[in-house]
């Protein structure tokens, strides 16, 4: 018999910036690597980024290469910068239409919407035989421990008349599952009720090798019993269905995000464009401008800096719905070596 013992990926801590354990390593390229990704403030990280952006033009506005003589290129630099950022107020309008445009329906599709919704949550609700929470942290949490008491309970009746192979390959499957969903129930027990928290939990949880290997059993195995197949059944609906809450809270988190990105964006270009033009005005003396050129070493940079603020911002964003669409592209039955990493 030829069953995958390939074994599950263990899920990583979700770690948060300035709230750290004792046993925490911050000095770990993957700690910071997670951070940068998916787990610090994209704010703070906008910040990081801009002030080491500010640091490297200043050193260079000091280092005797840019004599600072000639203003009309930073005349140039500044146009841009405000075009750029006027550039991206409409790309707030049109991120804002798109979240319109999803939630423009008519009755029928928002009756077929929340009927499907509502035989989901009924699923799970009669699969661990109580109602389920409305909020996301509850409910993945009830999920969560259902699926862990069905894993439970079909190891519970594995015995050794399904055959040695059968037995031990159960054995195994159960554990890993039971390993896995311990992990995210300590997670959880530990997350704030915010969405992202809530879907970073589950980024790692890909069940398409063990809904595999259970499959299998039935179909490689001569011996395997029947009256197991309403415990395996069962373990792989509740499998699936944590699947596909991770799909949905997906789908939730973008919005909320691509809408927060929307409004910071909005936001920061437009206090970006109102200190670049007030800068501007600071080269309207008979001089060309009514600043020395110690202050004006740093005040370009500054402005630059300022003024890329907003696109620094919408990098970190997309960084992380990039990443997290990454991590769950694939769904159940099918995997992808990126979502076990």
């Amino acid at each position: 018999m030829a069953i995958d013992t390939a074994p599950v990926r263990p899920i990583r801590m979700r770690f948060d910036f300035g709230r750290l354990d004792a046993d925490d390593d911050v000095l770990s390229l993957d700690w910071w690597r997670r951070w940068v990704l998916l787990d610090g403030s994209r704010t703070v990280l906008a910040v990081v980024i801009a002030a080491a952006l500010f640091a490297f033009l200043a050193a260079v506005s000091r280092s005797g290469f840019t004599p600072l003589t000639d203003l009309q290129p930073i005349f140039y630099i500044y146009g841009s910068l405000i075009s750029g950022n006027l550039t991206l107020i409409t790309v707030v309008v049109s991120i804002n239409q798109l979240l319109l445009g999803r939630q423009l329906m008519t009755p029928d599709q928002l009756r077929q919407q929340i009927e499907g919704a509502i035989d989901y949550r009924q699923d799970v609700e009669d699969s661990a035989r109580t109602v389920a929470p409305a909020e996301p942290l509850g409910f993945l949490r009830l999920l969560t421990e259902n699926t862990r008491r069905k894993a439970q309970q079909l190891g519970g009746l594995s015995t050794t008349e399904a055959g040695e192979a059968v037995d031990e390959e159960i054995d195994n499957i159960v554990e890993e599952i039971t390993e896995n969903i311990d992990e995210v129930v300590r997670l959880l027990s530990e997350s704030d009720p915010s969405m992202f928290n809530v879907l970073s939990t589950t980024l790692s949880t890909n069940y398409a090798r063990e809904i595999n290997r259970l499959r299998r059993l039935d179909r490689e195995t001569d011996d395997f019993p029947r009256y197991l197949n309403e415990w395996r059944e069962d373990l792989i609906a509740n499998l699936q269905n944590m699947d596909i809450a991770r799909q949905y809270f997906k789908t939730i988190y973008l919005q909320e995000e691509l809408a927060s990105l929307s409004k910071v964006l909005l936001y920061t270009g437009l206090l970006s464009v109102s200190a670049i033009s007030a800068t501007l005005l600071l080269f309207t003396g008979p001089g060309g401008t009514t600043v020395t050129r110690g202050v004006l070493e740093y005040l370009v940079p500054a402005v630059v800096a300022v003024g890329l603020f907003p696109l620094v911002l919408l990098f970190t964003y997309i960084l992380r719905t990039a990443t997290v669409t990454r991590r769950t592209a694939a769904i159940v039955p099918f995997t992808t070596p990126t979502q076990e990493q």
